[in-house]
């Protein structure tokens, strides 16, 4: 049997999270940091979130591995598993093992609405073996820009909202303006750790009557890069404010490699601001073919519905 040549371990040591995030990284532009595992972990729970790693018995090292988080149902909203992470090295490739870490991720599920991200070239897989039928109205933007040549003057400051740090804001209401635009999942414990993770810089805005109207978080990930993200705010005029005061707190931020995002495709906002720190050079990376590496949002059920017009970085 197949599974005969390797172990497979269910969140396995810190160690295993690193060996992987490190191999990725050498192939695959995606921006993980070594602290999201504790994050994830801690913050959604062992019980919700299963990261699931094969190790090759013969080398001892780890060369496939997928996680999945579970949403329960909060006031009426849909149970949600979101899938992530899914790698196998090049030399395991086309042998199966692959997808039997799919399989195993899926059952977790337990029938609930399961969505992920993925190549457009994949999809059709993804609805052939595992029933993700459906897509998002929307797709995922890829920008990248040089950290060298990020110029924060260009964002603008000025509007009513202010600017502070974690430690002033009412995190209940961060936790309820989170919920408001992800379509109801509740995510707060999770954020907390998110946001005070090492390595993360953020900043919330309140309006005049302390309601929280904004946040943005940026981290330092693997390769010395700048990922933002989640950046939700209520207007262009905060949003701006916001990433602009949030950059400003990332340690020697022009010696950093590059500095990433996701957007919607319907997030004309959140493009125009990122090509705007950049001086009109971003990288915008739109998918336009099968072979472009952007990325769609099957659903195995109904696609989640998310309030975009406030969703200015993902």
């Amino acid at each position: 049997m197949l599974l005969e040549k390797y172990d497979l371990y269910l969140n396995p040591p810190q160690w295993r999270w690193e060996e992987l995030v490190t191999e990725i990284g050498k192939e695959l532009p995606w921006k993980i940091s070594f602290h999201d595992y504790d994050t994830f972990l801690n913050g959604y729970g062992r019980d919700k979130f299963k990261f699931l790693v094969a190790v090759d018995k013969e080398s001892g090292n780890a060369v496939s591995c997928v996680y999945g988080v579970f949403f329960p149902s909060q006031q009426g909203s849909h149970e949600v598993f979101t899938i992530g992470m899914y790698y196998t090295h090049p030399k395991y490739r086309s042998c199966g093992l692959g997808q039997q870490l799919f399989r195993q991720i899926t059952a977790c599920a337990n029938g609930c609405n399961m969505f992920l991200n993925s190549a457009p070239n994949m999809v059709h897989k993804y609805s052939e073996r595992s029933g993700f039928k459906r897509e998002a109205a929307w797709k995922v933007v890829s920008l990248l820009g040089e950290a060298k040549d990020c110029d924060l003057s260009k964002l603008e400051s000025w509007n009513t909202a202010q600017i502070i740090e974690i430690d002033n804001v009412d995190f209940a209401m961060v936790e309820a303006y989170d919920q408001s635009i992800a379509g109801g999942i509740k995510r707060g414990n999770f954020l907390r750790k998110w946001f005070t993770q090492a390595d993360a810089f953020n900043k919330f805005a309140i309006n005049q009557d302390g309601t929280v109207i904004g946040y943005c978080n940026a981290r330092i990930v693997h390769g010395n890069h700048v990922a933002l993200g989640p950046f939700y705010a209520d207007n262009p005029e905060t949003a701006s404010g916001l990433l602009k005061c949030t950059l400003a707190e990332v340690p020697d931020l022009k010696l950093r490699n590059k500095i990433s995002a996701y957007v919607s495709d319907e997030s004309t906002n959140g493009v125009d601001m990122f090509n705007r720190l950049f001086n009109g050079n971003a990288v915008v990376d739109r998918c336009k073919t099968e072979t472009d590496a952007n990325v769609l949002k099957p659903f195995s059920g109904f696609p989640k519905v998310f309030s975009d017009e406030k969703v200015f970085m993902i």
